[in-house]
């Protein structure tokens, strides 16, 4: 089957708020998804069952205005196990690093804080829709949106930084190196003023030509070959500051509200 003949997959949003919803639906639809809207969860249960969605969105206010409801609605619903659709939780509560936890072991692959950017929307989407996205999940990985420059046949390029954790990134580019090549990359985090200089290799690509992924964005996932311990140290605190909420932005971009 080609790319042009794949069948779309669906992505079902469940959200009681209408701007919100709507703006969703407009985001997904217009990255190749077929997309379904509802206001509340009451079709939830039937989709699990039946595993009639390839991805959930939900906004936790469905089942309830604090964390125990969630929690109770998400118990119902018995989302956890290899045989769900993977779900993207989207919430408005301030919750700890812990309850956070608790609703991803609850069935919910990846929660965001609903002032989140859009990109980093998008990019969970892929993240649980495409395998190839998911390989290097062994540490944490967040948005980037930040500039990021690598050297290849002796010329610096521009590329951004779609995610990143400290075991890589995965670099938004237009004409990435081949697979297995290596690179020096060059970046500075948002918020912090050392440039981090690192080696690295790709590890996979995604453009038109490899039609891989295709809904994904174009560019490479690349592998951190060395960071030393300030390096390791700034990253770590980068990172946590995105799963928390907190710091600033790589750039200004809609959020999910």
């Amino acid at each position: 089957m080609t790319a042009g003949t794949q069948k779309k997959k669906l992505v079902v949003i469940f959200d009681p708020v209408k701007r919100s919803r709507d703006l969703i639906g407009e985001v997904l639809g217009g990255m190749g998804y077929q997309v379904k809207l509802h206001t509340t969860s009451r079709k939830i249960p039937g989709l699990v069952r039946g595993r009639d969605a390839d991805l959930i969105v939900v906004n936790l206010s469905v089942f309830g205005a604090d964390y125990a409801a969630v929690v109770a609605g998400l118990e119902g619903l018995g989302l956890a196990g290899d045989d769900r659709p993977p779900m993207v939780a989207v919430t408005s509560l301030n919750i700890s690093q812990e309850a956070r936890e608790r609703i991803e072991q609850l069935g919910a692959g990846i929660v965001l804080d609903q002032r989140a950017p859009f990109m980093e929307l998008i990019f969970s989407v892929n993240l649980l829709l495409f395998p190839k996205i998911r390989e290097l999940r062994h540490y944490t990985r967040v948005f980037g949106g930040f500039p990021i420059q690598y050297l290849h046949t002796g010329e610096w390029h521009a590329g951004k930084v779609y995610n990143i954790s400290r075991q890589g990134a995965f670099i938004q580019c237009d004409d990435p190196p081949a697979e297995n090549t290596r690179l020096d990359v060059r970046f500075v985090l948002p918020g912090r003023e050392d440039r981090i200089k690192v080696a690295a290799n790709v590890n996979w690509v995604n453009t038109p030509a490899t039609g891989s992924d295709s809904l994904a964005p174009y560019g490479m996932g690349i592998l951190f070959l060395v960071l030393n311990r300030e390096e390791s140290t700034s990253l770590d605190q980068f990172i946590s500051e995105r799963v928390n909420g907190n710091g600033p932005s790589g750039e200004s971009s809609p959020s999910c509200a």
